[in-house]
């Protein structure tokens, strides 16, 4: 698969006047996946730090593919299943201004398949065999076969979204609490949650995470997660970043709290060291951070330094 499912593995998470307090592109997230990523591209699009996280350069380049210019979106999600290395169960909804027609005469201009997912129509791009799906005005789907057809059946109401299953429906109600440009939240399934590094790999997969090292430190301070999430923005030089992780129990929340905090005041207790001016440079991240918890909630605040960034 390429095209449109590669741009979606490496991109990665509104109708027209929507608010980002909405659920209304979220909510058609099927239940199964395990991580998805919200942009708000009305927002994104024009500034290249967080285009970057979001490897926007990439989604830039969709227009062609699914019939619909940048300049009209507004929000993209993307959600994934548990593979951090395959494209199968990932999928796309991108909301904005434009109708379902024009997306219908977009891919019959290209003489594409069409195939009935549900009750509704999808085209399909014989270059990759990826699927696309327009929903109504002002929003589709793109992505795999078996992406698309996840979200056919919340349509249908078949299955349940995401966002009303546990522990998302508590994630996303803390996230979507605070105004972010993006937002990604990931939850790992029992069964693999021995896997080495799991989440951090799925949360890689959406996002470019190489920059933001400090997740990583932070998610191996607290340990294991059931659920994590966290909010990205930018302001002048510095990348305000909350992080949210749901901890077994509240004790286990007040431990993780303290050795964040301790993370903080005494790097050296836990190896941190400054050797080069790139380690420098991320302890002062670090100085940034401040954690709290409210029950199981864990929550972490941090500024990330565009110098730092753009370093790594």
């Amino acid at each position: 698969m390429k095209y449109i499912c590669l741009l979606i593995f490496i991109g990665l998470s509104f109708l027209p006047g929507v608010s980002a307090q909405n659920n209304s592109v979220i909510s058609l997230v099927p239940e199964k996946s395990v991580a998805v990523l919200r942009v708000d591209w009305t927002e994104v699009r024009g500034n290249e730090k967080l285009k970057k996280i979001v490897n926007g350069d990439n989604f830039s380049n969709m227009g062609g593919l699914i019939g619909v210019s940048e300049e009209k979106i507004s929000e993209w999600v993307i959600f994934s299943d548990i593979n951090p290395t395959s494209s199968k169960g990932m999928g796309m909804i991108v909301a904005g201004n434009f109708t379902s027609q024009s997306i219908v005469q977009f891919a019959r201009s290209k003489n594409w398949r069409q195939e009935k997912i549900g009750a509704q129509t999808a085209f399909i791009n014989p270059k990759d065999n990826s699927y696309l799906l327009p929903i109504r005005n002002g929003l589709l789907a793109a992505g795999t076969k078996s992406g698309i057809e996840k979200v056919s059946n919340v349509l249908s109401e078949q299955s349940q979204n995401l966002i009303s299953t546990a522990p998302f429906d508590t994630m996303w109600s803390e996230i979507r609490a605070k105004i972010f440009p993006i937002n990604f939240m990931v939850g790992v399934p029992e069964q693999y949650q021995k896997v080495a590094d799991i989440a951090y790999k799925v949360a890689a997969k959406l996002m470019n995470l190489a920059s933001f090292g400090i997740i990583g430190t932070v998610m191996e301070t607290i340990g294991f997660v059931n659920c994590f999430g966290f909010n990205i923005s930018h302001r002048e030089t510095v990348f305000p970043t909350q992080m949210l992780a749901m901890m077994d129990s509240e004790t286990k929340a007040w431990i993780a709290s303290g050795a964040v905090n301790l993370l903080k005041k005494a790097p050296n207790a836990v190896g941190m060291q400054a050797k080069t001016e790139e380690d420098r440079q991320f302890l002062e991240s670090v100085q940034t951070m401040s954690a709290t918890y409210k029950k199981t909630l864990l929550t972490v605040n941090f500024e990330m330094p565009e110098r730092l960034m753009e370093k790594r």
